[in-house]
């Protein structure tokens, strides 16, 4: 869903006809948290996520004992797909880090690794 139009679609008999799309096999109204690339991290990771509404998105970044280690927070998603960038030198660790997505009412947790 676009925050400048809204998303249409017509039939060959110009007849209003539903959209959907699906990323990686996930409908776009649905909560996702996609594995970082490149993993492992050198320098620059991304990090994608869909989201099945608009609004805040935290993402926390947290090492395996559990320290947090930076937190990111997105206040202007959309609806469907979502991604940040993420520069490994932000983040004070090497090793397996553990980020966790979360909105007013999901939350998933992935791990990569960050090799400096």
């Amino acid at each position: 869903n676009s925050k400048v139009t809204a998303a249409e679609a017509v039939t060959a008999e110009f007849e209003a006809a539903n959209v959907s799309l699906a990323f990686n096999g996930t409908a776009a109204n649905t909560f996702a948290v996609y594995q970082n690339t490149p993993n492992p991290v050198t320098a620059e990771t991304t990090i994608g996520f869909n989201l099945a509404e608009a609004g805040k998105a935290t993402v926390t970044f947290t090492s395996v004992d559990g320290k947090v280690l930076a937190v990111i927070e997105k206040n202007d998603t959309v609806k469907g797909y979502n991604s940040i960038t993420v520069n490994a030198a932000n983040i004070a660790a090497t090793g397996v880090v553990y980020y966790t997505v979360a909105t007013a009412n999901n939350t998933a947790t992935n791990k990569m690794v960050i090799v400096k």
